[in-house]
C-alpha cells in the first residue's frame, strides 16, 4: 500500500472514530474531498515572469492573457469540467456570479460587469481539459505590481494569516535570482507560522532564452545558473 493509500485509509477510519461529532465529520469530509481531487498548483512570481505563459503551456492551449503589460490582476483558478464557465467570487462574501466571456486570439476576455478587480476575490474558470483533470492551476498576480492592492493578492493567497493556503504546491517563476525572491520562498517554509504553508515549492528560471542578452549560449548559461 502506497503512502497516499495509507493516508486515505487513516482519514476513512477517522470518520468512524468521530462519528458522534458532526463538526469533525464535516472537516474530515472536506479533507477527503481535497485529498481525492486534483493537485492544486499555484503559479507565482513577479510581474512578467511568464506565469500566464507557463499556465497556458501546462493546459496545452492559450487561455490566460499574455501581453507586454500586466495581465493577471485577480487570483484565477483553472479547473476541469464538462462545460465552459467563468464564475466571479466577490470579496464581500456575496453569492458567486457567472461572468460573460469571449476568446480573443485564444485568450479569455472576462467581463467583470459592474465590479472592479479590487472587488473580486477570485475567478474560477471551468474548462474541459485532460491536464486540468489531474492539476488545478492557479494563476496569481505579480508580487511586485505597481498597484499595491494587486501586488498583495498573491501574498494573501499564498501566505494567509488566519488559515492554510488553498494551494498544495507552488511553482515560483524567476527571470533572474533576486534576494526578494529568496526571502519569499523562505516564507513559504516558515516553521513559525501557525498554519501550514505549501511544502512543495519549485523555483523555475523562466524566460531563459533572455539570459546573457540572448546570446547563442543563453540556454547553456541558464542550466548552469539553475544548478547553482
Amino acid at each position: 500500500m502506497s503512502l497516499s493509500d495509507q493516508a486515505r485509509d487513516v482519514l476513512v477510519k477517522s470518520e468512524s472514530v468521530f462519528a458522534a461529532s458532526p463538526e469533525a465529520l464535516e472537516s474530515i469530509g472536506e479533507i477527503l474531498k481535497r485529498f481525492d481531487g486534483p493537485l492544486r498548483v499555484a503559479i507565482a512570481g513577479k510581474v512578467k515572469a511568464g506565469k500566464s505563459t507557463l499556465m497556458n503551456a501546462l493546459v496545452g492551449e492559450r487561455l490566460a492573457a499574455t501581453d507586454v503589460g500586466e495581465c493577471t490582476k485577480i487570483v484565477t483558478w483553472y479547473l476541469d469540467g464538462h462545460t465552459y464557465q467563468v464564475m466571479l467570487y466577490p470579496k464581500d462574501g456575496s453569492e458567486a456570479a457567472q461572468a460573460r466571456f469571449h476568446r480573443d486570439e485564444g485568450a479569455l476576455e472576462i467581463d467583470l460587469g459592474n465590479r472592479s478587480a479590487s472587488e473580486v476575490e477570485r475567478i474560477e474558470v471551468t474548462w474541459p481539459s485532460k491536464t486540468l483533470r489531474e492539476l488545478t492551476l492557479i494563476d496569481t498576480p505579480g508580487i511586485d505590481s505597481l498597484t499595491e492592492s494587486v501586488g498583495t493578492r498573491a501574498f494573501e493567497f499564498l501566505d494567509p494569516e488566519d488559515r492554510a493556503t488553498p494551494a498544495d504546491a507552488v511553482l515560483y517563476l524567476m527571470r533572474h535570482i533576486h534576494g526578494s525572491d529568496l526571502r519569499l520562498l523562505e516564507a513559504f517554509h516558515d516553521d513559525s507560522m501557525a498554519e501550514p504553508n505549501p511544502v512543495n515549492t519549485v523555483a523555475v528560471l523562466s524566460r531563459a532564452d533572455e539570459i546573457g542578452a540572448g546570446r547563442l549560449d543563453s540556454m547553456a548559461s541558464s542550466r548552469r545558473i539553475a544548478r547553482a
